[in-house]
């Protein structure tokens, strides 16, 4: 109970009873690291706070990082069919100055690049002018530095590569090394990555015309939900969309966004909400 507590507190990620087998799981080696043999021992040394940065440690083992290239194919169809053309136009005409897409709880990186790769594989396909990956924005979080790390770096193992990622796009944009495949510099500068936990603020991130805040809020407990939905709908500008994976939790957003639907996927469009 202590831990799963603390876990919550400092990610918000609440962990079932049933589910507690987790913590032993994922924590065990620090535990040992940590020279304590036994959890309730290893709880007393982490609040005492012998080392300031075991909490990031314990973050980094107990979140779940699953994630895969251009998960969710349908999202992509949207972003090019619905939502790119939109923002080109916006782009052209001056009425938007840059484009800006966040990508929170983003793992080691996948979903940040193929958003990167997706709009200007748009951009070049369809042979825009006056607009170039440039114009947009690609901003990357999560809240465990170990993933982040991954991110940054750009490289891939051969199994990593081949979960969800085409020839098409692996041929275009990245680098083979043998035992790596790299992110070519174009689409990996356009991606900036921070550390930032969704239970924070978010008034300093600026206004996004697209969130990608998907399959994490399942998570957490339903009181973080409502206040993570609250503030993505605060971050986005008039018109934005918000993307949370493909479940439906629209008792959720009601007050806040229009359910959309395009196939199978459900997602958000902003509603105006007096303030």
């Amino acid at each position: 109970m202590l831990f799963r507590n603390y876990i919550a507190e400092k990610s918000g990620i609440t962990i079932q009873p049933e589910k507690a087998y987790l913590i032993e799981t994922k924590l065990s080696t620090l535990m040992l690291d940590a020279g304590a043999e036994s959890f309730a021992e290893f709880y007393k040394h982490i609040v005492s706070n012998s080392d300031p940065h075991m909490a990031q440690k314990i973050l980094n083992a107990i979140t779940i990082n699953e994630t895969m290239w251009f998960r969710d194919a349908v999202l992509w169809k949207v972003l090019e069919e619905i939502i790119l053309p939109r923002l080109v136009e916006d782009l052209v005409s001056g009425k938007k100055a840059k484009a800006r897409i966040w990508c929170a709880a983003v793992s080691t990186g996948q979903e940040a690049y193929s958003a990167a790769m997706c709009v200007d594989n748009y951009l070049t396909k369809n042979r825009i002018t006056g607009v170039d990956l440039s114009s947009f924005e690609f901003f990357a979080t999560d809240i465990s530095t170990r993933v982040l790390s991954i991110a940054k770096n750009g490289k891939y193992d051969k199994i990593s590569i081949t979960r969800g990622l085409n020839d098409y796009y692996r041929t275009k944009y990245f680098i083979n090394s043998g035992s790596a495949w790299s992110v070519e510099p174009k689409i990996k500068d356009a991606v900036r990555f921070e550390h930032f936990n969704l239970q924070k603020s978010f008034g300093a991130l600026g206004l996004f015309d697209i969130v990608l805040c998907r399959y994490v809020l399942i998570y957490f407990s339903e009181q973080l939900k409502k206040e993570i939905v609250k503030k993505m709908h605060a971050s986005l500008a008039d018109g934005g969309m918000l993307f949370t994976g493909n479940y439906v939790l629209y008792e959720l957003f009601a007050d806040y966004f229009d359910m959309k639907h395009y196939d199978n996927l459900t997602y958000y469009l902003k509603k105006m909400v007096a303030k």
